[in-house]
């Protein structure tokens, strides 16, 4: 048993070596700059940029703003040209990338892109989409799903708390270890959803289990960690060369048909609103990645253009533009993978078979749907 848990360690390990030889020999910038990477354009994908300690949290998430910085830095370096995804993807299938292509995207909109991100963005000149899914932009409260896991990790110190009045069965809320605090964060949003409180309420319990656990949740608010930009940040985004688009309203996929729609045309709706009605909102996300067959027709029905995926990878002219891959950064990812991925040379090593480790669970805003 031991021996097999070994081998995803192993091989991860072999993965990175070969990144690292990779880069020492100049490799991906070789690669990064053939006919063949021409032909491909990475797009980029991104979830927050820490205000506080929220990478030490969840590193596969959040990148502190030094690593961004680095990322882009690289990314003029090694001469990559950085485009607007719109423009970006209609020249990969006229077939017209100029050498090197990456789009820069941002999923949920969440307010530390607005003065983490943004101002890094500003610094090099690179255009960016922000993928804005619009219920937590009209209720400014921390994200209660988010939050809760956030405040069990920093009260970990205290390894369990009264479960009293937070879950019907009362006893203890584990938060010791990873295991604990996984449990504890999703009894709590299914006690949440079964008794369909409102974002109020929820705030409320996160209030109480931090409480309870010593952790300031006053400095979390002050801080707004967790919080989505205002609808009048949202709408400043275009003077920074911020392309707003498409990411459902409430964070949901729903698998019915009308149900999904409706995220859709709320989520247009919101956005329309806040930029003054004028956007061209032609560009999805698809929530925590999940891309059915079913949604590409009814996206396509409802004028959506391109949409992005969780899937690591080059986009292609064969790729359907409404299941597009993209490679999702994170700060546990060192520079070197980095390197092997934006220049592609990772997919000639390691071929990928995953979502770089970010399941839908891990998304910010993953289980909200269910509650609202």
């Amino acid at each position: 048993m031991a021996a097999g848990r070994s081998v995803p360690h192993f091989l991860r390990g072999m993965r990175q070596l070969a990144f690292r030889v990779a880069d020492q020999l100049e490799l991906c910038a070789r690669v990064g700059h053939t006919e063949w990477r021409r032909r491909r354009l990475l797009i980029l994908g991104y979830h927050g940029v820490s205000l506080d300690d929220e990478h030490e949290w969840n590193p596969r998430l959040y990148v502190r703003q030094e690593t961004l910085h680095a990322r882009c830095e690289l990314l003029r370096r090694d001469g990559y040209t950085v485009l607007p995804l719109a423009e970006a993807v209609q020249r990969l299938y006229e077939g017209t990338l100029p050498p090197a292509s990456v789009a820069l995207t941002f999923d949920d909109g969440n307010h530390d892109f607005a003065v983490r991100a943004v101002p890094v963005l500003a610094e090099f000149g690179f255009p960016s989409t922000s993928y804005v899914t619009t219920f937590y932009t009209l209720v400014q409260r921390p994200v209660f799903d988010v939050v809760a896991a956030y405040v069990a990790w920093k009260g970990r110190d205290r390894g369990q708390c009264a479960g009293q009045g937070l879950v019907p069965e009362g006893g203890v809320l584990g938060v010791a270890t990873a295991a604990d605090r996984a449990r504890t964060a999703s009894r709590l949003r299914t006690v949440c959803r079964e008794r369909q409180l409102d974002a109020e309420a929820k705030d409320a319990v996160a209030r109480e289990f931090a409480e309870r656990l010593g952790v300031d949740y006053d400095a979390i608010v002050e801080k707004r960690l967790f919080r989505l930009m205002t609808p009048e940040e949202v709408a400043g985004l275009p003077a920074f060369g911020v392309d707003v688009q498409l990411h459902t309203h409430r964070h949901r996929s729903p698998t019915e048909q009308a149900a999904f729609l409706r995220e859709i045309r709320d989520n247009r709706r919101e956005l329309q609103a806040m930029m003054g009605g004028g956007a061209s909102l032609t560009h999805f996300c698809y929530p925590n990645g999940t891309a059915l067959r079913g949604y590409v027709h009814w996206l396509r029905d409802e004028g959506v253009l391109t949409a992005t995926t969780c899937h690591p990878g080059l986009a292609k002219r064969t790729d359907d533009p409404l299941l597009l891959p993209r490679y999702v950064d994170a700060e546990c990812l060192s520079m070197a993978a980095f390197s092997a991925w934006v220049s592609g040379a990772a997919t000639l090593l390691t071929p990928p078979t995953g979502t770089m480790g970010l399941s839908p669970a891990d998304s910010l805003l993953a289980p909200v749907a269910a509650a609202l």
